[in-house]
């Protein structure tokens, strides 16, 4: 499983419009992705600042998300400010998910699955491993 918080600052201005984007990725990553177990965007306390937390079954299909046409479609680049992804891991028993695990590429994965994992390579802390 993969889980991640995304910290989203985005462009003075472009609420409305980030928004728009968000929900957009929402209504096709929840009908379309069949991998995706949590898709949520929220507002932070400082302005322009927004937080996402996703979680799929696998590395994979984070990677099939970000390479999605719909995810592709978007010019993020006009509304995001930075962006930084933060891997995450379920506490023992205080949370359903499983931990996130960074499997092995497959010698024969395609291309687009190949740049994502150079894109998005899974970060799993240390100190996890004794949590568990």
């Amino acid at each position: 499983m993969t889980t991640i918080l995304a910290h989203i600052e985005i462009q003075t201005g472009q609420e409305e419009t980030f928004e728009n984007i968000m929900a957009d990725m929402v209504e096709h990553t929840l009908n379309e992705e069949k991998g995706v177990l949590r898709y949520e965007y929220y507002k932070g306390q400082q302005e322009n600042f927004y937080y996402c937390l996703l979680s799929f079954t696998d590395k994979w299909a984070f990677y099939l998300h970000q390479n999605s046409d719909y995810h592709e479609g978007h010019d993020f680049g006009s509304v995001i400010k930075s962006i930084q992804l933060e891997y995450l891991d379920p506490v023992s028993n205080a949370n359903p998910l499983n931990p996130t695990v960074d499997e092995p590429i497959a010698e024969d994965a395609d291309e687009p699955l190949r740049r994502a994992q150079k894109l998005y390579p899974i970060d799993i802390a240390d100190w996890w491993q004794n949590r568990r």
